[in-house]
């Protein structure tokens, strides 16, 4: 029995609300995973500043620590970029597929 047009069409839009939660699901795993990291890193972070003596610290030593700081969210923050592209990627290579 041939297939008709209407049943095409809705082979088609069942394909398509698949993909999209396919794509939603990575999208909600990257973002797990991002939040994870992140919050791993920050919590690192908090633990390494409670052992820092600040009453034995110098003005001159402000920009050096300021410059820790800034240096540590920004790795935090790129890995945290990266892994959500990599699950982006690999959830984009399964729903292509699929």
């Amino acid at each position: 029995m041939p297939m008709s047009n209407d049943d095409d069409n809705r082979h088609m839009f069942f394909t398509r609300v698949r993909n999209s939660e396919v794509s939603r699901n990575f999208h909600r795993l990257g973002l797990l995973i991002a939040a994870i990291i992140l919050t791993a890193g920050l919590l690192l972070m908090v633990k390494d500043a409670l052992g820092l003596r600040l009453w034995d610290l110098i003005p001159a030593d402000i920009p050096i620590l300021a410059g820790g700081i800034a240096i540590g969210l920004t790795g935090i923050g790129l890995v945290s970029l990266a892994a959500y592209g990599i699950v982006r990627a690999i959830g984009w290579a399964i729903n292509k597929s699929v």
